[in-house]
């Protein structure tokens, strides 16, 4: 099934320019990813700004410049390869619960993109308000660079929205399909998880994405040791980190709740079974003696006993796969995902504090 009826405004902007040159993130750059790059050459003085403010400013700069290209790929690629993913594990009475879901979703993400936004236009204006007195100190004071500085502001406080959005749709999803959709766990399946590693991968693939939003925190940390309100920054600060985390550790933590019930049910279906076939084994034995010598007896006990070594064989099966959808490539991907934020925290207190 197409699990993508509907597209974000910033999709609709991307897909109209690959009509012209079919390379995705080229086009978002082209038609978006520049403004943060010329605000910042028009508001910046390299002669008055310090060296700190600089680099902090490249590098939150940095961070959205790809994001139109991040907004794209997520509407247009992640969230509807998750859905078609997830349809092979889920049981066959749950697919229209499944397309249901997926319609939704597909919803939320494109009307309701400025909730998320709302919540950072807040925190972003207030700190370019209260900070004034410092951006004039960095050489940003006639009105044509405050304006300039000021379209870095909303176009990064519209992005980072974006994002945020982003990985709250992936966290609701996830629950939403742990909660309303019967999976269906292969215990041989390829990936050793039993087919739950396609959760982790959207899982982790937004978490790298919403995880790029550390490049801002050198600058986040130059200004509020600044300003006077710097509890405004922090707090923003702390909602990233709390975002990054949330993108993974809930989704991984949900989906294997689910699945752990599942697989008590099956392996108390798998219990009974073996039981039933070993009682049953049992009593053909017992009453063998009277049972004419044809060899049928024989032949019921070696079936029975290859029954019970096959339910056997399942039942150690589901008791031995792991549902945590963590494979060595996407836990290697989540400690680059969370060592990204750490790296510039530290930045930030050891090299910033000698510029």
């Amino acid at each position: 099934m197409e699990y993508n009826a509907t597209s974000l405004w910033v999709s609709r902007i991307v897909d109209w320019g690959r009509g012209y040159v079919d390379r995705p993130f080229l086009v978002a750059f082209l038609l978006m990813g520049w403004i943060p790059v010329v605000c910042s050459v028009v508001a910046l003085d390299s002669s008055e700004a310090s060296t700190a403010f600089l680099v902090g400013q490249a590098l939150a700069c940095l961070m959205v410049v790809p994001a139109p290209f991040d907004v794209w790929y997520y509407d247009e690629r992640l969230l509807p390869q998750f859905f078609d993913d997830i349809e092979l594990i889920t049981a066959t009475e749950s697919h229209d619960a499944l397309d249901r879901l997926a319609e939704r979703y597909d919803t939320y993400y494109v009307k309701y993109w400025w909730v998320s936004t709302l919540v950072w236009v807040g925190l972003v204006l207030t700190v370019f308000v209260v900070g004034q007195g410092y951006f004039r100190g960095q050489g940003i004071d006639t009105l044509v660079e405050r304006g300039a500085y000021l379209g870095f502001f909303c176009y990064w406080l519209l992005f980072a929205g974006l994002r945020s959005h982003g990985g709250l749709i992936t966290v609701f999803v996830i629950r939403a399909f742990a909660e309303e959709v019967t999976l269906d766990v292969d215990p041989l399946h390829p990936d050793g998880l039993g087919g739950l590693s396609t959760v982790g991968t959207f899982a982790i693939r937004m978490t790298i994405i919403t995880s790029l939003g550390s490049l801002a925190l050198p600058l986040s940390f130059q200004i509020a040791s600044h300003i006077a309100y710097e509890e405004v920054v922090y707090v923003g600060v702390a909602l990233f980190v709390l975002l990054v985390a949330l993108n993974f550790l809930y989704p991984t933590y949900k989906v294997n709740r689910r699945a752990q019930d599942l697989r008590e049910k099956m392996l108390d279906n798998h219990r009974e079974r073996i039981r039933k076939l070993e009682k049953r084994l049992a009593l053909l034995t017992e009453n063998e003696a009277d049972l004419p010598d044809d060899g049928l007896a024989e032949t019921n006990d070696e079936l029975l006993e290859l029954e019970i070594r096959r339910a056997r064989r399942e039942y150690e099966d589901y008791q031995n796969v792991q549902l945590y959808p963590l494979s060595i490539g996407i836990i290697t991907r989540l400690v680059s995902s969370i060592l990204l934020p750490v790296c510039f925290i530290l930045f930030e207190l050891f090299v910033t504090g000698s510029l």
